[in-house]
């Protein structure tokens, strides 16, 4: 991977944490108040969720290189209305701009990576690149997660925050322009209109067609309601046990979990290219499943455990589990999906994993105002370990009826 390449990936992951810490603390210093803080972060959600299947179409039929340029721009536009924002409509446009932003650069930048690695490498190795940027990505939002929390510590307007985030952005986008580099496409015949109704009709096709993609998709929505479990949940349930003194410990937990998912990822990378282990499709599926299980098991465990120590152990173990059994789906992921098809399958993927993270939060906060907290850490493992389990039995069950129809051809 290149120097720039690094550069650019690690400065995009820095950008995303860098507000992660204050978002609501900023939107509150700019116009929001409680009551529509949360409408806020809702247009925000909603721009993602519409934007995310139409922006990696795009990427795919006119170029990566075009969309995620394009987010940088509005990402620049969001801090700008940030920084100016002093009513609720301003605010509103901010986060809109932020929403699409944060779809438009979804998968976009990643699909040329891979495409890039892929043609140099011949197909080979691809765990290493995906590895490689999931290492990038956890360094670059524990960093700036944590330069994000100091200068809204040292800056109550958020002033410095924000001309850093729109500097960082600013430099994201000179990279990208200067050293990001997209073979040409050739131009097609059809309309837009046309192409893209085409390129959705291939997405569906291969879907059907494809075990593979459909269950890492499937999967994607059941680990996504988990995550987003750990992600919203694990604050208020430390703090019901932590020592007032310990109030500090926020910041290097997320920073633990950061690590985490590297130390996986490099894990999973080392025994996938280990010649004592040679992981065969059929034992790198079974490896994954019990990745899966075991972090259903490890989030578990993490909601019910009073003492601080085990907790830190189990969320770090949370995050270790979760990055090797990542580096194993992206890889079958992308050895499965093709160059025309990458950006916006990627994008079916991580809408996938959004749509598990918001039934998290609409059924979480149901369970929790009807019943308490703790039912959160038993019902959603519980239901995630069903719901994984009903999909590996689909998966076997469908690739053995594939076997069948083969060997009766």
């Amino acid at each position: 991977m290149k120097r720039s390449h690094i550069l650019l990936f690690g400065a995009n992951a820095f950008g995303t944490g860098l507000l992660a810490p204050v978002l609501s603390l900023v939107l509150l210093s700019h116009g929001a108040t409680l009551e529509n803080l949360s409408l806020c972060i809702g247009i925000f959600a909603v721009m993602v969720v519409v934007l995310e299947l139409p922006s990696g179409i795009m990427a795919d039929l006119i170029g990566r290189k075009r969309i995620f340029l394009l987010s940088a721009c509005f990402m620049m536009a969001n801090y700008v209305l940030l920084m100016f924002s002093s009513h609720f409509l301003m605010l509103a446009a901010a986060c809109a701009m932020q929403g699409i932003g944060r779809a438009f650069s979804s998968g976009s930048i990643e699909a040329l990576e891979i495409e890039t690695y892929l043609r140099e490498q011949e197909g080979r190795n691809l765990e290493k690149i995906n590895s490689t940027m999931a290492v990038i990505d956890s360094v670059g939002l524990a960093l700036g997660s944590i330069t994000g929390g100091v200068l809204g510590f040292l800056d109550g307007s958020y002033s410095l925050l924000l001309i850093l985030a729109l500097a960082i952005q600013a430099l994201i986008l000179f990279l990208a322009a200067c050293f990001v580099k997209e073979p040409a496409r050739e131009r097609s015949p059809l309309s837009p209109a046309l192409q893209f109704k085409e390129q959705l009709r291939g997405l569906y096709h291969s879907l059907r067609n494809s075990l593979s993609v459909i269950t890492i998709v499937l999967m994607s929505a059941a680990y996504g309601l988990l995550l987003c479990t750990v992600e919203v949940y694990w604050q208020p349930t430390l703090k019901t046990f932590l020592p007032e003194q310990l109030g500090w410990i926020f910041g290097v937990v997320t920073c633990l979990g950061y690590l985490g998912v590297t130390i996986g990822s490099k894990a999973a990378e080392a025994a996938m290219q280990s010649k004592k282990a040679v992981l065969t499709p059929e034992k790198s599926w079974r490896t994954y499943w019990i990745l899966r299980f075991l972090l259903v098991l490890s989030v578990a465990a993490l909601g019910f455990t009073h003492r601080v120590w085990l907790f830190l152990a189990l969320f770090v173990l949370v995050y270790i589990v979760l990055g090797a059994g990542n580096l194993i789906e992206n890889t079958v992921f992308h050895e499965d999906v093709g160059n025309d098809q990458r950006a916006s399958m990627m994008s079916v993927l991580s809408l996938s994993l959004r749509a598990g993270g918001l039934a998290a939060s609409v059924l979480g906060s149901l369970i929790v105002s009807g019943l308490s907290l703790s039912y959160v850490w038993l019902l959603f493992p519980l239901f995630s370990a069903l719901t994984i389990g009903g999909i590996m039995i689909f998966h076997y069950r469908a690739g053995m009826r594939c076997h069948t129809a083969e060997a009766g051809c």
